[in-house]
C-alpha cells in the first residue's frame, strides 16, 4: 500500500508549540525535530524549512534522496519538499526554523525573484558555516531568541518579522554568491521548459504588485492557455497557480490598509477593482473581515 505523506504547514505546528517554541503567522522556531517531523513519516512540508544542527548528527530523506547533516551545517528545504527517515544521534542539538509561505511571499515583494538562488538551493540544500560566517549566524539566533523571550509588546511581532527578514536574506544572499561562483567556473544546469514557464510565471507576478488577478492575464503574456499555466504551475509548486496570485494580492493590499492614509476606495481603485463592493468581498474572502474591520482591528494592536 502507498505510504500517506503527512503535510505539514504553518498552523498545523501551533499544537506542538512548547515552552522552548515560538510561533505566529510567519514562523515557528523550535529545538525539537518531533515537533516537525513525526516519527516514521514522510511529511511533506509547505514552509521554507530551516534546519541548523548545533552538535551531533542528523540524517534524513530531501525529496527521496538521503542528506547528512554535521555539527554547524544549515539544511535548507523549499515548500512542497518531501522529507522523511529523520534521525538524530543521541547528542544531537538543533534548531528548527519553518517560515510561512505568506512570509516568503511578503519578503519577494521587495526584490526580484531569485530563480538562480532557489535553483542553487534545490541542487545544495546543505550549507557548512566556516567560523566566520557561524558567528553572524549565531548572532541572528540569539536576536531571535532574545526577543522571543522578552515579554511581548505591540512592536514585539514586527521586529521579529524584521530579524527574521534579515536572516533569510543572509541565507539568500549566500546561496546567490555560491550559484554566480558556480557559474564562472563552468557550471550550468540545463532549465527544464517547465522550469522555465514557472520561473516566467513568478517574476510576472511579483512585478505585477497585485493588480492582475485572473490566471487568464498570466497565460496571455506568455501565449499559454490557461489550462496549461495551470498545470505547469501546479507541478512545479505544489500550489495552483489562482492561489499564488491571490496570495501575492492579498500581501500587497495587507500593508495598505494597516499603513496608508489612503481611503478604501482609493486603495480598491489602485488594485483597479471595479468597485468598492467587489473589493469589500474579496478582501473578505481571503482575510476574513472587512477592508475597514481590518484596517480597525490592525489599529486596535497598536
Amino acid at each position: 500500500m502507498e505510504e500517506i505523506i503527512r503535510h505539514i504547514h504553518i498552523e498545523m505546528l501551533q499544537a506542538h508549540c512548547d515552552a522552548q517554541s515560538h510561533i505566529d503567522d510567519y514562523m515557528f522556531l523550535t529545538e525539537r525535530l518531533e515537533n516537525v517531523f513525526p516519527e516514521n513519516r514522510n511529511v511533506k512540508l509547505e514552509v521554507f524549512l530551516m534546519l541548523y544542527c548545533e552538535e551531533g548528527e542528523v540524517k534524513l530523506e530531501l525529496n527521496n534522496v538521503a542528506r547528512h547533516l554535521q555539527a554547524n551545517d544549515l539544511l535548507i528545504s523549499l515548500p512542497n519538499t518531501i522529507i522523511g527517515q529523520v534521525m538524530a544521534s543521541p547528542n544531537h542539538k538543533v534548531k528548527v526554523f519553518c517560515f510561512s509561505n505568506r512570509f516568503i511571499q511578503r519578503l519577494t515583494q521587495t526584490q526580484k525573484y531569485s530563480w538562480k538562488s532557489i535553483c542553487y538551493i534545490q541542487e545544495n540544500p546543505i550549507k557548512h558555516f566556516g567560523e566566520n560566517r557561524n558567528e553572524t549566524f549565531h548572532q541572528y539566533l540569539k536576536l531571535i531568541e532574545d526577543k522571543i523571550q522578552t515579554p511581548p509588546d505591540k512592536y514585539q511581532k514586527e521586529i521579529l518579522l524584521h530579524i527574521a527578514s534579515a536572516f533569510y536574506g543572509e541565507m539568500v544572499a549566500e546561496t546567490t554568491r555560491k550559484s554566480i561562483e558556480k557559474e564562472k567556473q563552468g557550471y550550468h544546469t540545463p532549465v527544464k521548459q517547465p522550469d522555465f514557464i514557472f520561473k516566467q510565471f513568478m517574476e510576472a507576478l511579483t512585478a505585477d504588485n497585485g493588480k492582475h488577478r485572473t490566471l487568464t492575464y498570466y497565460a496571455d503574456l506568455f501565449c499559454y492557455s490557461p489550462k496549461y499555466l495551470s498545470r505547469i504551475v501546479k507541478q512545479i509548486s505544489g500550489k495552483n497557480a489562482l492561489t499564488l496570485i491571490h496570495e501575492n494580492a492579498i500581501e500587497h493590499i495587507i500593508p495598505e490598509l494597516r499603513h496608508s492614509n489612503k481611503s478604501i476606495k482609493e486603495i480598491s481603485v489602485d488594485f483597479e477593482f471595479p468597485n468598492v463592493s467587489f473589493f469589500a468581498q474579496y478582501v473578505k474572502k481571503y482575510l476574513g473581515m472587512t477592508p475597514t474591520e481590518y484596517r480597525n482591528s490592525s489599529q486596535e494592536k497598536k
